[in-house]
């Protein structure tokens, strides 16, 4: 016998496709001869006695029979029930998948392929009526922070001659909570951006209806301002998370616009009608100003029930194992610290006689601006030789050519401005015209309502006006507002420049506020956004307390050496006129080409796209 070698193997398919179409897995035609089980090696050779129909002789080129139809009906039988088992098992894991019930599981070194391809859960989509009160319960939150401001500064004297303090005393009880208020921002923008907007918003709205409470019981000065602290510091940490609110629900115009507007429309809206409220319930008795934190915590309740419901939840983010939710602690207390030490220096100059002659205020604002540095050199430290996510990366102020730090510049210069002017008219009416605080209130009460009127028209003028054109033109009614103070004569009536000063003043404020958060949420990421907001409000707090402070240095200082307070107001009039203008002209040499509010992230991909 000859020895086997390997042949040409010749199959028809199509025949074979036939055979098993028409007898299942019997493949007709092949020899039989034995039952041999199957193995590996007769793919091509055959095991077992050999026979003459599969043994070809030498020479020979016939076609190779396999040796027996069983083994290859058992086999093929194998294989299709292995594929159907596959097939079975593909489809009820995509079932799985899609209703839910199972995530696939990722092997580490696959993950960056399977974040590649793993489908992201889709954005909750409101509907116009849910926007609607979701915009709402936004301005909600402002017009608290705005109110308790105004309201508690109206009450001071009633709070003096309660607790048997003076006056200056008395206004650590709107200092703290305003101070307290713009120490909270950064931290809780940060870890709003990595635990959730939405529990934090509700977190800190809870905790101001109780401190608020509180602060209408306790009967102790020193208690009192403490307790004012925390409820400052619980509104800081629902103002970030607003913003964040907005920045990721509200992603299409004119919605989005829409929706800051209305986030600034609370400051204007809580702040006019929160003076007059103060004061007529601060009239009705010695102690009815307790009255006036009990009410606060109730319209806080508002946004609380509402956002409850109103507010969608946060997307659940993947946790893989570059996720790093740690957060910066050092960091945090550095900046808070220096915040805290600068806003106490600031505050406390203008509460205590001598002032800046004080040796522990100098040394306050000293160590309040080492810190500031120290902070920022951490922030980068942080960022080369370490794996935890710095509280602000300070790149995100030199991104896109510096425009985050010209918004944030622009809009300290403006609300600096703002606050003088607030600060200074009531000098104006209470000292210079010697009207009381209610009727300082029904002065100014024209600004708070026109203010309004700004908020609505931003949402309708930011489609159709380059965003620097606005900037501009706000920066300009604040310093026509001061002007008009300026070159007032002592005995001026109210409804000459007064009362246009009031009407032109609103539009810087909410010019800056509404085109101002549109741009700063466009120019940083999804998750940055609640921090990008906590950023713009403490840029705003710092001018608010800055504003007041070099407005009564000035005022302070002329009034002494010329004997004359109208000349000190009018001096320091024209300084926040020049804060007014420097607003104007950042705006116009840094975001010239921006082009709509709405169209800076299309600017910014465009210039990432060039340098690449």
């Amino acid at each position: 016998m000859s020895p086997i070698r390997p042949t040409k193997i010749t199959i028809d398919p199509i025949a074979i496709n036939q055979d098993v179409s028409e007898h299942g897995n019997t493949i007709s035609g092949l020899s039989t001869a034995t039952n041999t089980p199957w193995n590996e090696d007769q793919r091509f050779f055959p095991s077992g006695p050999s026979t003459a129909v599969n043994t070809p002789a030498a020479g020979e080129d016939k076609p190779f029979l396999f040796p027996s139809s069983a083994p290859l009906s058992r086999m093929t039988t194998r294989v299709s029930e292995q594929s159907e088992r596959e097939k079975e098992e593909k489809e009820e894991k995509e079932d799985e998948l899609a209703s839910g019930q199972q995530t696939p599981a990722v092997e580490p070194e696959n993950l960056v392929g399977a974040l590649d391809s793993y489908p992201l859960p889709e954005k909750t989509r409101l509907s116009k009526s849910k926007q609607i009160i979701l915009g709402a319960v936004m301005m909600s939150t402002t017009f608290v922070a705005s109110a308790t401001n105004s309201s508690t500064l109206l009450v001071i004297p009633s709070i003096a001659k309660d607790l048997g303090v003076t006056e200056l005393q008395a206004q650590w009880v709107s200092s703290a909570y305003a101070l307290a208020n713009g120490c909270g921002l950064l931290l809780a923008g940060r870890i709003a951006d990595l635990y959730g907007k939405k529990w934090l918003f509700l977190i800190g709205m809870g905790l101001f209806v109780v401190f608020s409470i509180i602060s209408g019981v306790i009967r102790d000065y020193i208690g009192i301002c403490v307790v004012r602290a925390i409820a400052g510091l619980a509104i800081s940490i629902s103002l970030p998370a607003a913003f964040g609110i907005i920045g990721v629900t509200f992603t299409e115009e004119p919605g989005r616009t829409m929706a800051f507007s209305a986030l600034a429309l609370g400051y204007p809206v809580g702040g006019g009608p929160g003076m007059i409220f103060a004061g007529v319930v601060a009239g009705a008795s010695t102690r009815a100003w307790q009255y006036v934190f009990f009410i606060l915590a109730g319209l806080a309740l508002i946004p609380i029930v509402a956002g409850t419901f109103v507010i969608p939840h946060d997307p659940p983010k993947m946790v893989t194992a570059t996720t790093n939710r740690r957060v910066d602690w050092l960091g945090a207390f550095l900046i808070t610290a220096a915040l805290s030490l600068f806003s106490f220096a600031i505050t406390q100059s203008g509460l205590v006689e001598n002032g800046w002659g004080q040796p522990y205020i100098g040394v306050c604002l000293g160590i309040s601006v080492v810190l500031f540095v120290v902070w920022g050199f951490w922030e980068k430290w942080v960022v080369k030789n370490t794996t935890i996510p710095p509280l602000v990366n300070m790149s995100i102020f030199s991104r896109h050519e510096w425009k985050v730090t010209s918004i944030l510049s622009l809009s300290f210069c403006g609300y600096l401005a703002i606050a003088g002017w607030l600060y200074l008219t009531t000098i104006w009416y209470q000292n210079l015209k010697g009207d009381s605080p209610i009727m300082n209130a029904v002065h100014v009460i024209p600004a708070p309502i026109v203010g309004m009127v700004a908020c609505i028209i931003v949402p309708l003028l930011a489609p159709r006006m380059r965003a620097a054109y606005l900037l501009i033109i706000g920066g300009m009614c604040t310093a026509l507002a001061q002007v008009l103070f300026a070159v007032a004569p002592v005995d001026s009536i109210y409804w000459g420049c007064e009362f246009m000063s009031n009407i032109v003043t609103p539009f810087g404020a909410d010019f800056t506020v509404g085109i101002g958060s549109v741009l700063i949420s466009n120019l940083v990421l999804e998750d940055e956004q609640a921090l990008a907001g906590a950023l713009f409000q403490t840029a705003l707090q710092i001018a608010s307390t800055v504003g007041v402070c070099i407005a009564s240095l000035v005022q302070t200082n002329i009034t002494a050496q010329s004997g004359s307070l109208h000349t000190g107001l009018k001096d320091a009039f024209w300084l926040m006129a020049g804060f007014s203008w420097l607003s104007a002209i950042i705006a116009a040499a840094t975001l010239w080409k921006v082009g709509l509010a709405k169209d800076i992230g299309k600017l910014v991909n465009g210039q990432m796209n060039e340098k690449r």
